[in-house]
């Protein structure tokens, strides 16, 4: 198993994948509105936003946690603290969608989708780190 090193990507914020995420949502929450219909859209396009607020919230707690390398203990107790701050969030606007009679089957689709665009975008940035970094191994391997 490799890893690989995503403070570049924290330290700008992730603003970058944030927005990706957004707008490749945004096709399907059109296309669910030509197709299935007005509801199912916009409750779909709610939990886009939500996964995108829960995306935001994890970022930052990346972002604050990173510059405790040195002590990881701390960094892994704000990013505990942070990964309550989702669950309440995501799970307070849930429950608040419920109480008001919205629908949530398609907020929780929108959710997912989001999570999943969020995979699907890390994995591309694992995979370029991963290249770029046999490209340095090999150029100091010529080099030498």
């Amino acid at each position: 198993m490799m890893s690989f090193d995503l403070t570049p990507l924290v330290q700008a914020g992730g603003y970058k994948v944030i927005g990706r995420l957004f707008v490749s949502a945004m096709p399907l929450v059109i296309a669910a509105a030509l197709l299935v219909g007005h509801d199912f859209s916009v409750s779909l396009f709610r939990g886009v936003v939500i996964g995108v607020l829960d995306t935001v919230i994890m970022f930052h707690g990346m972002k604050r946690a990173l510059p405790y390398v040195k002590n990881p203990q701390k960094g892994i107790s704000i990013m505990g603290r942070y990964r309550i701050y989702r669950l309440l969030s995501a799970g307070s606007i849930f429950v608040l969608m419920l109480r008001m009679k919205y629908p949530v089957f398609g907020a929780s689709l929108g959710f997912l989708l989001i999570h999943i665009f969020l995979i699907i975008n890390l994995l591309f940035f694992a995979y370029r780190l991963n290249n770029g970094r046999k490209r340095e191994e090999r150029s100091e391997k010529d080099g030498k």
